[in-house]
């Protein structure tokens, strides 16, 4: 019981310290991308009591919709659960909205994707080879998984349309928005929090943007927070079918969006602790029947596709290069994509992943040199790595989604360049403190309780997400799970605050009459 005591303990202090400088630089400034969508973020400093004051005028109107729904006892399920289905209503009907107005088309690594999945389904598997022009899943095939989703929807939907995959991108933020709720059901018994929760979620305007972004976000979060549920009514009501779906959630999020695994990594770890603490052979098993689950998808996927394709599929760029490019300030915000991948795995080791792990070894070393040489610049470049990344209240969610295919209504236009972008984006940054201070509420409030270590199971992913983008390539549309991770932790926490500035008005009234 006492490793158990030690890690809550140890992961409620990273926590709190994460989420202080979180809440921190959140009240004191902001980071923007300029309307021009170059990868070249600037900083802008806010008024903190202005942004307070919001915040406590935001929590306020939630404190009143709650005192509605929760005023006769027995209408509040029946209250909660409409405004439940009314907010899943609203994000699936927002989002078909955003995607036929929006007009976006792939672009980039989505276009690549999207062009490799129709050409499987023509029996062309060049993109698995060095002879494709690209090369793009031969260089990157840990891409397979998303490919292989969108060559799924191409099947069922009809090759090359994208439109299918950005609405079903619609129905997967719904799927958030539900497994969100009942990850707050199964941390706390307080229906406010769960009325909070609907409420924020309702409010997470980076989110339902992201419908048209045609990559592995919403599938893998919606995958991944599914996972979470899935896991925590295993944890505490020990049934089968919930570490089945759990199993099947956890390895479809890592096989779309590799940075799952920071997912899986938390859900081995806790289980490995408890299972010591508590001496639970089950919570080894668990452990590795998500592992095994994992390694065996990857491996099915793999088979697969090389027995379609009739060949051995390459390794790819070596991982070990992500870690050589977040140590370096390319055009954009240092630690950010600049083309350094390319450079070293196409262009200077051609295809040679022991002399492209050579390279990235060689300038990491150069990268460590010169921040030990000049420790000021270092400080200054993780800081810049940090802010650009968990700073910007939007996640690039206009950056990455500015592209259209046909033409766009005045409304849309403004979201992404008028007036509406400004006000949306003032919302957000004041919306990002709110979640914020939230979860630093939360924090605070059940340091010192006794709660069970996969109850933080949220909170231990974000900080291997914040560990992990710390050291690799970074990103600002990479942080947008984590962000969505922290509304039930903040709804609970704004729930908590709540009761308390009730209790003490209602004694303080009472000790004056």
């Amino acid at each position: 019981m006492k490793l158990l005591k030690w890690t809550d303990r140890c992961v409620s202090g990273i926590g709190l310290l994460l989420f202080g400088i979180l809440t921190g630089f959140s009240l004191f400034y902001t980071v923007y991308f300029t309307t021009k969508y170059e990868e070249i973020p600037y900083e802008k400093g806010d008024f903190f009591l202005i942004v307070l004051f919001v915040c406590a005028g935001m929590l306020l109107l939630m404190y009143w919709v709650s005192e509605w729904i929760l005023k006769k006892a027995e209408n509040q399920k029946k209250y909660i659960r409409i405004l439940l289905l009314l907010v899943l209503a609203y994000t699936v009907c927002f989002g078909v909205l955003w995607v036929f107005g929006a007009g976006c088309i792939p672009v980039g690594d989505q276009a690549s994707v999207c062009t490799a999945a129709e050409g499987f389904r023509k029996g062309d598997y060049s993109m698995l080879t060095r002879d494709s022009y690209e090369k793009y899943l031969y260089i990157h095939p840990h891409q397979l998984g998303l490919t292989a989703l969108i060559e799924v929807i191409f099947a069922i939907f009809g090759n090359g349309n994208f439109l299918a995959f950005e609405l079903l991108n619609c129905l997967g933020a719904s799927v958030c928005v539900y497994s969100g709720y009942q990850i707050v059901c199964l941390l706390t018994e307080e229906r406010r929090a769960l009325i909070y929760y609907l409420l924020l979620s309702a409010a997470c305007f980076p989110l339902f943007f992201y419908v048209t972004f045609v990559y592995g976000e919403i599938p893998s979060l919606s995958c991944s927070l599914v996972a979470v549920w899935m896991f925590l009514e295993y944890q505490k009501k020990g049934k089968k079918r919930y570490l089945i779906g759990c199993c099947i959630a956890c390895s479809l999020a890592c096989l779309i969006r590799n940075n799952s695994l920071i997912l899986l990594i938390a859900f081995v770890g806790i289980l490995l602790v408890t299972g010591i603490g508590k001496k639970k052979w089950k919570s080894g098993m668990m452990a590795g029947l998500l592992i095994l689950s994992l390694f065996a998808s990857r491996w099915a996927l793999r088979t697969v596709y090389e027995m379609r394709a009739d060949i051995k599929l390459n390794d790819g760029a070596p991982m070990i290069l992500y870690i050589a490019m977040g140590m370096q300030k390319g055009e954009g915000a240092p630690g950010w994509s600049n083309g350094y991948i390319l450079h070293a795995y196409w262009g200077e080791a051609e295809f040679d992943g022991e002399l492209a792990t050579q390279i990235a070894v060689k300038d990491i070393r150069t990268s460590l040199a010169g921040f030990q040489e000049n420790p000021l610049y270092a400080l200054s470049f993780y800081r810049e790595k940090f802010t650009s990344q968990w700073n910007d209240p939007t996640y690039e969610c206009f950056a990455m989604t500015h592209i259209n295919g046909w033409e766009r209504c005045g409304v849309v236009n403004s979201m992404y360049d008028g007036k509406l972008h400004t006000l949306m984006t003032w919302f957000m940054n004041q919306y990002q403190s709110l979640i914020f201070i939230g979860v630093f509420l939360w924090l605070i409030f059940n340091f010192w309780r006794k709660k069970e270590l996969e109850d933080k199971i949220l909170l231990i992913t974000i900080i291997g997400g914040f560990l992990f983008h710390m050291i690799w390539e970074a990103k600002g549309r990479y942080i947008l799970p984590y962000f969505v991770m922290m509304l039930p932790m903040a709804a609970v926490g704004l729930a908590e605050l709540t009761a308390r500035i009730q209790l003490y008005l209602r004694s303080h009234h009472e000790s004056k009459t």
